[in-house]
């Protein structure tokens, strides 16, 4: 049917100009994280969310409270769930995957590659995307668990705390990496000195 009736026709209108405003004003109140590079998990909280607004105006069976709820509810949850991964590793690695290293030391992981479904091409794509001529300058690089490919030049690899940004990466042949970086919680707090008495003070005395 092409058309049933000018009052549907209105609250198709108005309910979907309402979810775009408080759409819109959701996002302002979760931040620039959300519309930043997605992961596998922000993708599927997205894909969630974008069938539930274009279902809102669309189905009579569904009130427009009831669907402002429920996108409430997963925006909340995907902000506590954001809020728990920043404060304890434990739940970031329980909700997103580690990063893998299929480069170490200007060498393939080729067992890695397989178990990742990726190709030995995709990596020299992106050595070439860094600037980088050849694999064998390369000292690592890592799928990240965004689906992006970091790729970092060779340096000093004897001295773990030089490689802080590989922390808890599994290395061939030394299993997850641990560094002595100290946090900014670790840091010890800088002691200040007393100041000598000015002049005044000290004719006073």
């Amino acid at each position: 049917m092409f058309f049933r009736s000018w009052d549907g026709l209105l609250r198709v209108v108005l309910s979907a100009a309402l979810v775009y405003v408080l759409v819109v004003a959701a996002l302002r109140w979760v931040g620039a994280r959300a519309l930043a590079k997605m992961s596998a998990y922000d993708l599927i909280v997205s894909i969630a969310l974008g069938s539930m607004v274009a279902s809102i105006p669309l189905s009579t069976s569904i009130s427009v409270v009831d669907g402002l709820a429920a996108i409430a509810t997963f925006l909340g949850l995907q902000e506590l769930t954001r809020f728990l991964q920043a404060r304890y590793r434990a739940a970031h690695h329980l909700v997103r995957e580690r990063p893998h290293v299929v480069v170490w030391d200007g060498k393939l992981i080729e067992d890695r590659l397989k178990q990742l479904d990726s190709s030995a091409d995709e990596v020299r794509a992106a050595v070439r995307q860094a600037g980088i001529l050849s694999i064998d300058a390369v000292q690592a690089v890592v799928l990240e668990n965004d689906g992006a490919w970091s790729v970092m030049q060779r340096g000093d690899e004897s001295d773990p705390d030089k490689m802080s940004a590989l922390d808890g990466l599994d290395i061939p042949g030394r299993g997850p990496l641990k560094t002595g970086v100290p946090t900014e919680r670790s840091r010890p707090k800088p002691e200040h000195s007393q100041r000598p008495p000015t002049s005044s003070a000290a004719s006073q005395l």
